[in-house]
């Protein structure tokens, strides 16, 4: 089925469609629970300030260890291509576009013409809502782009072995997670030669970062976003990053007690919610968005043109079980969620308001609001406004006419009245301590790394936490957004005035 030629058509009609007609799931919905004031999804700029300088992270990633004799030859994918220069006659890779590091990893894609990890292409699926670190961010026309070694057809898994002398292991696997608006991507490799998952968290600056009034939406929000890298610089999971918002372990290693991390892919299942797919319904009626903003002709960060809609969520639901992280905790169980969701709302998925309802999604949810999993993603296929999607999409099509010079932040076209529902509110009616629970306890609970500062703060040891512990939590609660010691993150949650003090009632007991 083509559906570009679908994307104008929808684009007109689901806005009167959605706002303007008044069907009878529409009288029966109950009230609205948007939450009163939304907070900005901010990262401040004081975020990476305990890390280290390039140079100093260069050579802390570079630091042979006993595990790997060979080194840095015998080390992970991407640990053995940036210390190259530890090598005799070796340089240090100095990527200046996510297509650099994309060959770097050998995820270059060879044929922009061809097919989705064929031909010497790597495999790719785009996501259109996330549980993830960037997730009030990510949106069915900002999408999470995820590009990773195929997975073998035979079923076997998604790694190779060193050559014989111990040395240059080129078939690992690698993962790179690419969103829109933000000046890093997330890699995970496989480490041969100990048996582990590392995952890393690449940055890097632009241009704008130096100009007057810093980097503008164009800059972030564009094909701009991909090309003209400086300052290269690479942290791994076990460095200070996890003392920041950039931390893995909260979604890859939950259990500090396992010594492994793992793969997340939430949506494992067909049909795979909320997954770019020309072969579903709600697959379909994504891209058919995503298309009436973007077009058909612009790549979207590393993904040509061409190539988009053949977008395969089924292809990293075969590497993620292959690589055995098969099991997934909470999982999402998109067929029978949506089988609901459509019972509930006939016009799901391609019209998302009014929002439709699942038992089977409410249980999965519950599990998350208490603090046990992380926030389950959203019942609907579609989490966004339709007016904010229309308008946004307006705008970007307009900047890609040459009719405008920039553009507005077109991420924030959030749906308000899922805000609950996506886990990025609280619930409503909601004690102190369950606030905490949900907004706080899955960066704040003892199974994580107990040596990270911020677990003097347990929500799930709440009684036995120090008074000095629980004043400090209520100084970061009354935090300006400017700092990245605010509680919560305003990048992943947003409460309201009463809900605040609602916590901190608990916390003053």
């Amino acid at each position: 089925m083509q559906l570009r030629s679908l994307a104008p058509i929808l684009l007109a009609v689901v806005v009167p469609v959605a706002c303007n007609m008044v069907t009878t799931h529409e009288l029966d919905a109950p009230p609205v629970a948007i939450p009163e004031t939304i907070d900005p999804p901010v990262i401040p700029a004081d975020a990476v300030i305990t890390l280290n300088s390039p140079g100093e992270a260069h050579a802390q990633l570079c630091q042979p260890d006993d595990l790997h004799p060979n080194f840095p030859d015998d080390a992970d994918l991407l640990t053995m291509t940036f210390c190259q220069d530890l090598v005799p006659g070796g340089v240090m890779p100095t990527p200046h576009s996510l297509a650099d590091l994309l060959a770097q990893l050998g995820l270059a894609f060879e044929d922009p013409q061809g097919h989705n990890g064929q031909g010497g292409n790597p495999a790719f699926a785009i996501l259109g809502h996330s549980s993830a670190l960037t997730a009030r961010h990510v949106t069915t026309i900002t999408p999470t782009v995820f590009v990773f070694t195929p997975p073998p057809a035979d079923g076997s898994p998604p790694q190779g072995t060193c050559d014989a002398d111990g040395t240059h292991c080129q078939k690992q696997f690698a993962i790179v997670g690419f969103d829109p608006g933000q000046q890093f991507v997330e890699v995970a490799v496989n480490d041969l030669a100990v048996g582990t998952l590392n995952f890393y968290v690449v940055f890097f600056d632009q241009a704008c970062n130096s100009a007057p009034g810093g980097c503008t939406t164009t800059d972030l929000l564009t094909p701009r976003l991909v090309t003209g890298w400086t300052d290269t610089r690479v942290y791994e999971m076990t460095t200070a990053l996890g003392n920041t918002i950039f931390d893995c372990h909260v979604c890859h290693q939950p259990d500090n007690s396992s010594p492994n991390s793992f793969l997340r892919m939430q949506e494992i299942e067909p049909p795979f919610t909320h997954w770019f797919s020309s072969q579903t319904a709600g697959g379909q009626a994504l891209l058919a968005d995503f298309h009436a903003a973007h077009g058909t002709s612009e790549d979207y960060g590393p993904v040509p043109a061409a190539l988009i809609d053949q977008s395969d969520p089924s292809l990293l639901a075969a590497f993620i079980q292959q690589a055995a992280f098969g099991p997934q905790p909470n999982a999402f169980q998109s067929a029978q969620i949506e089988a609901e969701v459509e019972a509930s709302a006939p016009q799901q998925p391609a019209v998302n308001v009014p929002p439709g309802a699942s038992d089977t999604w409410q249980s999965l949810h519950e599990n998350a609001v208490a603090g046990a999993f992380i926030a389950t993603p959203y019942h609907d296929v579609k989490i966004t406004d339709p007016v904010k999607l229309a308008t946004a999409s307006a705008a970007y099509q307009q900047f890609l006419a040459g009719a405008a010079t920039d553009i507005p932040d077109i991420r924030d076209v959030l749906l308000d009245q899922g805000l609950r529902d996506m886990g990025f509110a609280p619930q409503l009616a909601l004690t102190g301590r369950q606030l905490l629970g949900q907004m706080c306890q899955e960066c704040h609970n003892s199974n994580l790394d107990l040596t990270q500062t911020r677990q003097r703060f347990l929500v799930d040891q709440l009684d036995q936490m120090s008074r000095k512990e629980k004043d400090l939590a209520i100084t970061r609660l009354n935090l300006g957004m400017d700092t990245r010691l605010r509680m919560p993150p305003p990048l992943f949650r947003t409460i309201t005035d009463h809900e605040r003090q609602l916590m901190i009632q608990e916390l003053q007991q």
